[in-house]
């Protein structure tokens, strides 16, 4: 069961617009949540269609659409 925290997600896209560069451990530690669920909640911006990423593994950048 996957509980959404609404608050969470909002900062995340709030930091996300701020810079897209930022990774997700960092926000991880800066949240004091879990790397998983920070991907997790990426991923439901992504599939909501807040977020796109432009290239892949460690150099991801998002790139913001709404």
């Amino acid at each position: 069961m996957n509980v959404v925290n609404e608050g969470l997600l909002k900062k995340l896209y709030n930091e996300l617009k701020l810079n897209p560069k930022v990774s997700q451990i960092k926000l991880a530690k800066k949240y004091d949540v879990n790397e998983r669920t920070i991907r997790r909640y990426y991923k439901i911006l992504k599939d909501n269609g807040y977020i796109v990423r432009q290239s892949s593994g460690r150099k991801t950048v998002w790139h913001i659409l709404k």
